[in-house]
C-alpha cells in the first residue's frame, strides 16, 4: 500500500473543509466500500500545515485542476487522460485511489468547477511549501503539452493559476520554455520530466523556504 492510500483512505478529506475537502469527500465516499474505508474510526484532528493535510490538499487540487486544464481548450484528448493516469501510476496509487483521482479529474472538467476557491485553499494549505507549488505547476504545464498543442487558452490558464498561487510569472515562463524545449526533442514526455522532486511524503515547511 502506498503512503498516499494510507493517508487518503481515512477521513482526512472531510477534515480539510472548503472546496478541496468537499470534492475529496465526495470522491472518497463514492469509491471506497464500507468494509475498506475507515471514515468512522479516524480520530486524529489534522491542523492547517500538518503533513497529512497538505498531502491531501495537493492530491485533490492536482487532479481536479488537471481536469480543468484538459477542458480549457474545449475538449479533453486521449493524451491528456493518459498523462493523468501516468501521474497516478507515478504516485503508486492503489486501484481505489486511482478511481478517486479520476473522480477529481472529472469534477475539474465541470462547468461549475470553482477554480479560484480551489487554488486559494491549495495555496493556504501549502503553508509556505513553495516546492509543492512549483511541482504542481510543472505537472499542469505538462498537462497542457499532453495533446501536442500548447495554445493561447492554455497559456492564459497557466498564468492565471500561477498568479492565484502567488508564483512569479517569469519563473512560470521559464518552466514553460523548458518543457517546450523538451517536447521538441522527444516524441513523448513522461511524468518524470515534470519534476525531479519525489511525490512521496512532504518535507517540513522550513526546508522549502
Amino acid at each position: 500500500m502506498s503512503w498516499w492510500t494510507k493517508v487518503l483512505g481515512g477521513a482526512v478529506g472531510f477534515m480539510l473543509g472548503g472546496p478541496l475537502g468537499a470534492m475529496l469527500g465526495v470522491a472518497l465516499a463514492g469509491n471506497f466500500s464500507k468494509g475498506k474505508s475507515n471514515f468512522g474510526g479516524f480520530a486524529k484532528n489534522y491542523r492547517p500545515g500538518d503533513q497529512q493535510r497538505v498531502q491531501a490538499a495537493f492530491f485533490s487540487s492536482l487532479f481536479s485542476v488537471m481536469g480543468y486544464i484538459a477542458k480549457v481548450d474545449g475538449k479533453v484528448s486521449k493524451s491528456e487522460i493518459l498523462l493523468a493516469q501516468q501521474v497516478m501510476q507515478h504516485m503508486q496509487l492503489s486501484d481505489e485511489m486511482q478511481k478517486v483521482a479520476k473522480d477529481l479529474f472529472n469534477q475539474g472538467k465541470q462547468k461549475d468547477f470553482n477554480l479560484d476557491e480551489v487554488l486559494e485553499q491549495f495555496r493556504v494549505e501549502c503553508h509556505r511549501r513553495t516546492h509543492l507549488v512549483r511541482m504542481f505547476l510543472e505537472i499542469q504545464i505538462q498537462a497542457t503539452y499532453a495533446d501536442g498543442i500548447f495554445d493561447d487558452k492554455e497559456h492564459d490558464a497557466l498564468k492565471y493559476i500561477a498568479q492565484k498561487l502567488h508564483f512569479p510569472i517569469h519563473e512560470l515562463e521559464n518552466l514553460i520554455q523548458q518543457f517546450s524545449t523538451t517536447s521538441k526533442n522527444t516524441n513523448q514526455l513522461t511524468v518524470n520530466d515534470a519534476s525531479q522532486t519525489s511525490l512521496s511524503p512532504i518535507v517540513s515547511p522550513a526546508s522549502s523556504r
